[in-house]
């Protein structure tokens, strides 16, 4: 094959398996995140090795004992947060985001 057809040929499929697996990073990282709204579903999710998202206002006390008993810390707080009012899975108070908790591995 020639200089000037393999360049773009490899440059092309470099892109398609770029794209390939960025669409099995997304769908194995949504298929792994489980919504939970109370502390037992959170350690339930956890347990079973998923990704626990749910609404957080808690103190850094909670997020320890969270830690200690099930591994998973805090990952992230999501930039796209769902709207509406959420209660804390912890605590039971008013809480303003959500988080993504999980064990790191």
């Amino acid at each position: 094959m020639e200089h000037s057809v393999l360049v773009p040929y490899i440059k092309d499929k470099l892109i398609e398996i770029q794209a390939s697996l960025l669409d099995m990073a997304i769908s194995f990282r949504d298929s792994n995140i489980v919504d939970v709204s109370s502390y037992d579903e959170l350690k339930a999710a956890i347990s079973e090795g998923k990704w626990a998202r749910g609404p957080w206002s808690a103190s850094d006390k909670e997020e320890l004992k969270v830690k200690e008993e099930t591994g998973a810390t805090i990952r992230c707080f999501p930039f796209e947060q769902p709207q509406g009012p959420k209660t804390c899975l912890m605590t039971g108070n008013a809480a303003e985001e959500v988080a993504i908790f999980a064990k790191s591995y």
